[in-house]
């Protein structure tokens, strides 16, 4: 009995540190992509580059983060996770390092491209990881604690690249990221074992985890239907909306903030890190809810989460209250991360065992596919309409779609263990 007791403890103990290294590790990623936002100014200042030219290095990066998903999904199947995650630690760390020496626009757009390819080997690798070492009945609440770091290091990013550019200058914040980063990747690669010889067959498809055999023989995009299953298409779709959502706020709140009430821009830039930061609070809360309160079940908690950003953006597209706003914006932000690490808790559900990180590519194809046009046309909108309140009517619309989307889903009791 003892020995089973110390052995309990020990698992336990292997499986916090698996949660501490996946949580840090991508956490750095985020200090390594978020580094332009705070410092474009002086970079325009500095290279005399326009607002347009600016956006273009911008949505250069989301295509290519967005283009390498399901591949880095696919390698992370084929060759491990841990070595996706520190090949493509290491592209973004010395793209920023060669970013930093840029005096023109296509320098700065390549070594960005170049950085979002990078970027994009993070997420999805982690997700195999997280389905490698715990079960179904947990899975829900380590995604909501590892996602706690976005929250995190999202602030972290902002307020270290703001002053470091500030006090040293912009070309300093893209060289000292990736010193810090490039240590902690040798830490994650070492620190994180081969995956728990219990977990090795999947009852969705009931082949062995160590069937490199099988993978290989087919094209990622075909080697297995239920990645493109009608399940995951639907759960795609609701993904994209989700981030249509996320990607449009987390962009435009500063905006709207600052011209629609009079308050600083640094101000507005503080109002608005509350949407990130109601994260740490409903990323684990959501996680919980779904796997304890509703067994396992990621439907209800989803559903819940886009209603009431539904809601709440309808009474942001009406309401003009300044103190209102920011409770309205806050209960937003808290909703979107109580729902977003389920999107991935249910597709790892849905996916065969093995396939688990061309899964999570997959998702997050749908996903960014909807980043990408939140950057374009929201920005569109609020210049046709010269009113933030058609940009919130519109989201509202997106959540609709969301919810149908998530509502033809039929959740079923076979999970992938």
């Amino acid at each position: 009995m003892k020995n089973s007791g110390s052995k309990r403890r020990t698992v336990s103990k292997s499986k916090f540190k698996i949660i501490f290294y996946c949580w840090l590790v991508y956490g750095f990623f985020y200090l390594n992509r978020l580094n332009l936002s705070p410092v474009i100014p002086l970079i325009m200042l500095d290279l005399d580059i326009s607002h347009a030219r600016i956006g273009l290095i911008g949505a250069l990066f989301y295509i290519f983060y967005t283009m390498v998903q399901l591949p880095a999904g696919y390698l992370s199947d084929l060759f491990g996770a841990r070595k996706i995650i520190f090949a493509g630690g290491l592209i973004s760390a010395f793209s920023n390092l060669l970013f930093s020496f840029g005096n023109g626009l296509w320098h700065l757009a390549f070594f960005q491209s170049l950085n979002g390819l990078g970027q994009g080997c993070g997420f999805s690798p982690i997700i195999k990881i997280i389905n490698q070492h715990f079960s179904f009945s947990q899975r829900g609440r380590v995604l909501g604690l590892v996602m706690t770091s976005t929250a995190v290091f999202n602030v972290a990013a902002f307020l270290i690249a703001g002053y470091i550019g500030h006090t040293y200058g912009w070309r300093t914040v893209f060289w000292s990221a990736p010193l810090v980063f490039i240590p902690i990747l040798i830490l994650f690669k070492r620190g994180i074992n081969t995956p728990p010889s219990i977990e090795t067959t999947s009852n969705a498809d009931g082949t062995d985890s160590n069937s490199l055999k099988s993978i290989k023989k087919k094209f990622f995009v075909r080697k297995d239907k239920q990645i493109f299953s009608r399940k995951m298409c639907f759960l795609g779709l609701g993904f994209f909306c989700l981030c249509y959502i996320t990607y449009s706020n987390l962009i435009w709140l500063p905006s709207f903030l600052f011209e629609s009430y009079d308050i600083s821009l640094v101000q507005a830039g503080f109002l608005a890190a509350l949407y990130p930061l109601s994260g740490l609070i409903s990323r684990p809360l959501g996680g919980y809810i779904s796997d304890v309160v509703f067994k396992g079940k990621r439907k209800q908690t989803v559903m819940i989460g886009l209603f009431a950003i539904l809601v709440s953006t309808l009474l942001l597209s009406q309401i003009e209250d300044f103190n209102i706003n920011i409770y309205i914006i806050i209960i937003i932000g808290f909703f979107d991360n109580l729902i977003g690490p389920l999107f991935f808790a249910w597709m790892l559900d849905l996916v065969p065992y093995n396939h688990s990180g061309s899964g999570a590519g997959a998702l997050q194809l749908f996903g960014h596919t909807g980043t990408i046009l939140s950057i374009y046309f929201s920005g569109i909108a609020v210049d046709a309409f010269h009113s933030y309140r058609p940009f919130f009517m519109i989201l509202s619309a997106i959540s609709i779609l969301g919810i149908v989307s998530i509502w033809l889903i039929s959740e079923s009791e076979e999970k992938s263990l």
